[in-house]
């Protein structure tokens, strides 16, 4: 096998990752949301333009790869005002975080800390 084909392997075969948010689930349940791995070309989409201090490109993460348990958008792009104005801004930044972060499940825990330093470092305050 040559190794593009073995690079092109690696990607197809990283699977459909999950993220539980406990915060936004209903009934005891958390909410499930499914999302494939980044292309290199939709991280390139997603971050041309932003500023490093742009932490819109969270809820953009969020908007664009979020799925349902059958593959289909959780949110559409009228969703991103409300995301960004009425959401748990340390939610948002663990949830796209998780996303942009090729994890499995093992590493998520280690996902939801990363994150909130990420926040918590962009916005000034300590970590307790």
């Amino acid at each position: 096998m040559s190794v593009i084909d073995r690079v092109k392997d690696h990607f197809e075969n990283q699977g459909i990752k999950t993220i539980e948010v406990a915060e936004w689930g209903e009934e005891g349940k958390p909410l499930m949301i499914y999302c494939k791995p980044f292309t290199m070309a939709e991280k390139r989409n997603l971050f041309k333009g932003a500023r490093n201090d742009d932490l819109g490109v969270l809820v953009d993460v969020i908007v664009l790869k979020a799925r349902d348990e059958e593959g289909n958008k959780m949110f559409k792009l009228d969703d991103k005002k409300v995301l960004l104005n009425n959401a748990d801004p340390e939610i948002i930044a663990s949830v796209a975080t998780q996303m942009l972060n090729s994890v499995n499940s093992e590493e998520a825990e280690k996902s939801k800390i990363r994150s909130r330093v990420i926040f918590h470092t962009c916005f000034g305050r300590k970590i307790t």
